[in-house]
């Protein structure tokens, strides 16, 4: 089964034009971050919207992306820092839906007290939607909604954050 999975991904991004390959930054808003396992506890209360930014380069239909995203906890902020691959397949004409998978480092602040670390790594996998247009001052652009879960590892087990997101990127 995985042989099969990495056989129509090569063959996906070896078909891929060299139009859509280019450097983007990416920048995303959204709303209330869902908590799960210890984490919801630790961080009841009032969390705050999400955003993350992100610098992509495209290689066909693959792209490689590292980003920072914050998130709003109860009392404070989380920072997220990853790296990310990311497949975009056409849909019609410009839409396209697209895979994220990749490792994050978060930065819990006061709630990661409550957990017994104030750090947790994992793994963020999202899906989305993207349209692409041709913008007179910015060039290659495109809009673009996902909904991503983070499963991070604390001393107090496994804790997950699931984000939507709405954003913009621009070709550089």
């Amino acid at each position: 089964m995985f042989r099969r999975t990495l056989l129509a991904t090569a063959l996906l991004a070896a078909t891929a034009t060299t139009a859509s390959a280019g450097s983007y930054l990416s920048l995303g808003l959204g709303g209330d971050p869902v908590l799960s396992g210890e984490l919801s506890a630790a961080a009841d209360g009032d969390a705050g919207g999400n955003g993350r930014l992100a610098v992509g380069q495209r290689f066909g239909r693959l792209a490689l992306e590292g980003s920072l995203s914050r998130f709003g906890l109860a009392t404070e902020q989380a920072t997220a820092a990853g790296v990310h691959v990311r497949l975009t397949l056409p849909l019609d004409g410009a839409l396209g839906a697209y895979g994220r998978l990749g490792l994050e480092r978060v930065w819990l602040g006061a709630e990661g007290d409550r957990l017994g670390d104030r750090t947790a790594d994992g793994m963020v996998g999202g899906v989305g939607l993207e349209y692409r247009l041709e913008a007179p001052l910015l060039g290659q652009a495109a809009l673009w909604a996902e909904v991503s879960q983070n499963k991070l590892d604390t001393e107090a087990g496994e804790v997950g954050v699931r984000l939507w997101t709405l954003g913009l990127s621009v070709g550089l």
